[in-house]
């Protein structure tokens, strides 16, 4: 941690996380070791200190094929659509919809999912999977009014109304 905040330049940070530690570092070169409280010398491996020289800065595929960085590509709004995605996003309260899921394989409490309006039944699925806690082999098909839906298109396109239940079909694999 300490390597990681002198190499971006966070000279402060780093040393108030060796004071927190308490160990001093006599010549102010890491590669010369360290001391702890206890007078206790510590010789820190060269891999540890220095960035790797013989590492390939791109991804290379299953097929030897290079991957490119998503985030290259993506502009703000994919990249913000992501992170909602993944539950790392900050939803606004006027472009979301309460979801209540019935889940098929328990007779117990409806399970309410936050969701965007913009996002798809895919999204719905995977939060459904993670409250309910269905085991990673089990599979969620959402179903409203007798159809399921379809996982690449947003509940309202599929004629979902707020307020209304969709039923969360658990298949144990």
């Amino acid at each position: 941690m300490v390597v990681e905040l002198l190499a971006e330049g966070d000279t402060q940070t780093a040393q108030g996380v060796l004071d927190a530690a308490g160990v001093t570092l006599p010549t102010g070169d890491l590669n010369n070791g360290a001391y702890d409280e206890m007078g206790n010398f510590y010789q820190m491996p060269e891999q540890i200190i220095s960035d790797p020289v013989n590492v390939v800065s791109q991804d290379i595929g299953v097929k030897g094929e290079s991957l490119e960085s998503d985030t290259e590509e993506m502009d703000e709004d994919d990249i913000e659509r992501r992170r909602e995605e993944k539950g790392k996003g900050v939803l606004k309260s006027v472009d979301t919809v309460k979801v209540k899921a019935r889940l098929s394989d328990r007779g117990g409490p409806d399970v309410v999912i936050l969701l965007a309006k913009d996002q798809n039944v895919r999204v719905l699925v995977r939060r459904i999977q993670d409250e309910a806690g269905v085991s990673g082999k089990g599979k969620v098909k959402i179903a409203y009014l007798g159809k399921i839906l379809k996982d690449s298109e947003t509940l309202l396109a599929q004629g979902w109304r707020e307020g209304h239940v969709v039923n969360a079909l658990v298949f144990q694999s």
